[in-house]
């Protein structure tokens, strides 16, 4: 879903002219960077054979010249070569819908215009909860593309295995995980990065986690916070300014009789971090 977006911005930031094949199926909403063969450099398809009937097009096409496309299976595409500072500028609005909002999706609309095919992109992009775009039942030269997820942000406070599991587990359903700790575990930070959105930030003591750094992490209204180590008032204090979606005090964090997430009497902290996941995504 995301390797061909931000593989997008990088050609053309230095120059180069790719082709963007996007398929024009409600159902199958994929999209892949292309060179000049025909052969995938990044996205959703694999190989260059499906696009082998268009190599001789791919080679000719000129930018602001978008064609259709009818592979051997019979998916239609929409092919368009992308160059100059125009489409580089949109295209990076669209990373940063990516990178930044709640959810967001590309919508392409392909037309007839006279001899020509006008093709007309806007990225959407939420901030917060949002209902799914939905196409027109006449849909057939309209696509709308996943750009991320779309299930929201979590941040997750804490260096003990609940706080790892529950990151881990977010980021593997399809959140954007933010694990902030102040003892990094390098080794299964690596091993979970490979799956969904996580990234991981240490600072050297909790008391540097202050209004501005807390702002500088995007904690804003709307996102999945999860807060698991014991000595957290000061955190607390500024999480409590922001109009989260969601906030659980679990581990060392809960009161003693007020553990959160489905399962408050689980044994290991993967079964705690399932219930906890599974309660947020709930709310």
């Amino acid at each position: 879903m995301k390797s061909w977006l931000p593989f997008l911005v990088s050609e053309l930031s230095e120059g180069a002219e790719p082709v963007l094949a996007q398929s024009l199926s409600g159902r199958d909403a994929r999209a892949a960077v292309l060179d000049s063969s025909g052969k995938v450099l990044a996205g959703d398809f694999q190989g260059s054979s499906l696009f082998r009937g268009a190599q001789k097009v791919i080679g000719e096409m000129l930018p602001g010249k978008p064609l259709v496309a009818v592979a051997g299976d019979k998916r239609r595409f929409l092919l368009e070569r992308q160059a100059g500072e125009v489409s580089l500028n949109f295209w990076k609005e669209a990373l940063e819908g990516q990178e930044d909002a709640w959810a967001s999706w590309l919508l392409t609309l392909a037309e007839p215009n006279g001899k020509s095919l006008k093709v007309t992109r806007h990225v959407l992009a939420a901030q917060g909860p949002w209902t799914t775009p939905r196409l027109p039942a006449d849909s057939a030269n309209w696509t709308l593309t996943p750009l991320n997820a779309g299930l929201g942000r979590l941040f997750v406070f804490g260096d003990d295995e609940l706080a790892l599991e529950s990151a881990a587990l977010g980021g593997r359903v399809g959140l954007k995980v933010t694990l902030v700790t102040i003892k990094p575990r390098d080794v299964e930070a690596e091993s979970i990065q490979n799956v969904g959105s996580f990234k991981v930030i240490s600072f050297p003591s909790w008391a540097d986690l202050n209004a501005d750094a807390c702002a500088l992490l995007g904690l804003r209204t709307g996102v999945y916070v999860l807060v698991t180590l014991e000595d957290n008032a000061p955190l607390m204090a500024e999480i409590a300014k922001v109009a989260v979606g969601w906030l659980g005090l679990a581990g060392a964090a809960a009161p003693p009789d007020a553990q959160p997430g489905l399962f408050p009497t689980a044994l290991t902290p993967a079964q705690k971090a399932l219930g906890l996941i599974t309660e947020m995504l709930g709310n």
